[in-house]
């Protein structure tokens, strides 16, 4: 299995948004333009994407959401597993139900991106990887999703994203 680690893209500060709750923080039409750029450079690395899931919080959805039309109009799963107000245990656990051949993508957040990349890879929930603002990590796995059981590809910054040449 292939698992792409998403970080949302440049989302409103919760006092410039006026929208008030955090769940509720839109991304900046900057963030937006940046995430269009790296979901369309993503495609050289990724040949598609089999499950598209996002945390339930809009800077989240609203990135999957970019990132689904870059490979096509995919669905969007919203699942609260992936929202930092969860363990990383509960998302492995969620991630460990789909086939050893799917190519997932998970849009989330930080800390709990980093804590699911560190259980991934180590079986431990620490801070392995710190996730940037539309930061983008590839872990594979020799059969389905499981605690320890990954093996990192590659980590990529917004930047480093945007950068990488289109087919």
């Amino acid at each position: 299995m292939k698992l792409l680690l998403v970080r949302h893209a440049i989302a409103e500060d919760a006092e410039s948004s006026g929208a008030g709750a955090d769940a509720l923080r839109p991304l900046t039409e900057i963030g937006r333009k940046k995430m269009r750029k790296g979901a369309n450079r993503l495609r050289s690395q990724v040949d598609g994407i089999d499950v598209l899931a996002c945390s339930p919080r809009l800077r989240a959805r609203e990135t999957a959401g970019i990132i689904a039309r870059a490979f096509g109009d995919l669905p969007v799963l919203e699942r609260p597993e992936l929202d930092f107000s969860c363990p990383p245990e509960a998302a492995a656990a969620w991630l460990g139900q789909y086939p050893a051949e799917a190519v997932l993508a998970a849009v989330g957040h930080e800390p709990h991106l980093g804590l699911l990349a560190g259980l991934l890879l180590t079986a431990i929930p620490c801070p392995l990887i710190a996730f940037r603002k539309g930061g983008v990590a590839l872990l594979e796995f020799p059969g389905r999703v499981a605690p320890g059981e990954g093996v990192l590809h590659w980590v990529l910054t917004a930047g480093q994203l945007r950068g990488l040449k289109q087919d």
